[in-house]
């Protein structure tokens, strides 16, 4: 229950802060569309009128500053793994949304410049560091991208064992012409 009015809070205060500052941008269409939203995006510091972090530390800083005392608390005290999991479709949400992961951001690029490429994994990545930062301990940058990098190996190696081959076809090559 305490975790639910965690997240409603800190989900209600940033909506609410951010929610008059929509840019009217048409969504990109196709590769190449979607290539130009990406490479302007990465140089934007705002998108929709809201702060994009350059790196994890400003990151903190903004998490920091746009949650509420009350939440703070609470979400310093809870376990890691708790908070990497609960929180993971709140504030984690309001990250990828906001922090705009599905088009692009100087954040995002950020982390994947650092080795982190699948969202889920960006989301968990910035969660487990704030929470970290609270709580007065290293953050552990390397270790948790090696960590994510890991992940993202196994499951593509489990991704690619399911796949099956429908058919396979051999032609001669003609030469000499």
């Amino acid at each position: 229950m305490n975790m639910k009015l965690l997240l409603s809070a800190i989900f209600s205060l940033l909506l609410f802060t951010t929610s008059f500052a929509q840019e009217k941008a048409p969504y990109p269409k196709g590769k190449k569309g979607y290539e130009e939203a990406y490479k302007r995006n990465i140089k934007k510091s705002r998108i929709g009128g809201v702060y994009i972090p350059k790196d994890i530390n400003e990151a903190i800083q903004e998490l920091d500053a746009l949650s509420p005392d009350g939440a703070k608390v609470k979400f310093t005290n809870a376990p890691e793994e708790v908070i990497a999991t609960k929180l993971h479709f709140g504030l984690g949400r309001w990250i990828s949304v906001f922090w705009n992961f599905a088009e692009g951001s100087r954040y995002v690029e950020y982390l994947r410049n650092l080795g982190i490429t699948d969202p889920d994994h960006m989301i968990q990545f910035t969660i487990v560091s704030y929470h970290r930062y609270k709580n007065g301990k290293d953050l552990e940058i390397d270790k948790q991208v090696a960590h994510y990098k890991s992940e993202r190996e196994k499951f593509l190696l489990e991704y690619r064992s399911r796949l099956n081959v429908i058919s396979t076809e051999t032609r001669p090559v003609k030469k000499g012409n």
